[in-house]
């Protein structure tokens, strides 16, 4: 591992993307065999799949290594099936943010044209994939104890993301006042968790020589996780669409739970909350409607508490690393994806 995380990454998505491919020709080799209809809705997936920064994939394979585990091949094959199950998960997300792109390409829902039968097609694949991941998990090599513990992270993740991402849909109709508490509670659930503690812990589980260090983890990951998260509601905001391959308005039309509208609403004047309340949440954005949301973001100082959230997690996180390992090639690893993760697209 003695390895900078650029090249680290490098190498894991390689192997990552090579099995990927393996395990879903191999999927729509059976769904052939079951219908040659559904094969063309197969390589829509497929292609969904493409142009993914793997970094959940990633961890999966640094907690099997962090906490023991050597050079596996099984575990490239535990990663690619969460990586299957992110896919499935941003098919739905998609749906209902109503989002027309995904990673610089027409979101999948809107591959298969958008309409009722387009979006009923995308929520069956991503059915499908929840199903491939666990299938894939339940079917490797590992130790059937290793694997039960590893299917039960992975089923506590998949749930955790569904409550979250039910709260977060849910919130916005409430028509109650915003809280913080929320909005974290929010974040643990449907990111935190999800992106960083859970593939991080699963890897570790299946080294077979985790102890301790899954709690640990589990810290680590829900700290750096909230820290991605508010970066990544910075970004849907404030971001590039061409850099960031997906829109930089649904959080607006949807109404999104975020630190920066929770902020904005706790220091904005009658005139900024008239802004806020014509524009936040109410469906289709003009870039007119854009620019007067980012003005009392930038007002209000609600961008700049925000980036100081970034700040107060990442550290949090960095804290911990001396309780993971006290390697320091793995600790400078560690270092490294922290930043990694939270400058990806600033």
């Amino acid at each position: 591992m003695g390895m900078d995380f650029k090249d680290y990454q490098s190498l894991a998505v390689a192997k990552i993307n090579e099995q990927l491919e393996k395990l879903l020709q191999d999927y729509s080799s059976d769904i052939g065999g079951i219908s040659q209809s559904l094969q063309p809705l197969i390589k829509f997936f497929i292609k969904g799949t493409k142009g993914g920064k793997r970094v959940r994939g990633i961890f999966i394979k640094l907690g099997y290594e962090l906490a023991g585990g050597g050079i596996s091949d099984e575990i490239i094959k535990i990663a690619a099936a969460y990586e299957i199950f992110h896919t499935a998960i941003l098919a739905h997300d998609d749906v209902i943010d109503q989002s027309p792109t995904r990673r610089g390409q027409p979101s999948l829902y809107k591959s298969l044209g958008g309409a009722h039968h387009g979006i009923s097609q995308a929520i069956c694949l991503g059915d499908c994939g929840f199903f491939l991941a666990t299938k894939i998990i339940a079917e490797s090599n590992f130790p059937a104890k290793l694997k039960v513990a590893a299917l039960e992270y992975f089923s506590k993740a998949m749930l955790d993301t569904a409550i979250g991402e039910m709260l977060d849909v849910e919130l916005p109709y409430l028509g109650s006042e915003r809280f913080e508490k929320d909005v974290h509670t929010i974040m643990k659930l449907k990111t935190a968790r999800y992106t960083v503690s859970t593939p991080l812990q699963l890897g570790a589980v299946l080294s077979g020589e985790a102890q301790g260090l899954v709690k640990i983890l589990g810290q680590f990951g829900e700290n750096l996780g909230i820290a991605f998260q508010i970066q990544d509601d910075i970004l849907g905001v404030f971001g590039l669409e061409e850099i960031m391959g997906k829109s930089v308005t649904s959080d607006i039309e949807e109404g999104k739970n975020t630190i920066l509208i929770i902020e904005a609403l706790k220091k904005s004047t009658r005139e900024q909350k008239k802004v806020l309340k014509k524009y936040y949440g109410k469906g289709t954005l003009t870039q007119a409607g854009l620019k007067a949301v980012r003005k009392v973001f930038l007002e209000t100082k609600a961008l700049d508490y925000a980036k100081k959230e970034v700040i107060k997690y990442t550290t949090r996180a960095s804290n911990l690393i001396p309780r993971i390992t006290n390697s320091p090639e793995k600790s400078k690893l560690l270092q490294q994806m922290i930043e990694y993760l939270i400058q990806r697209s600033k």
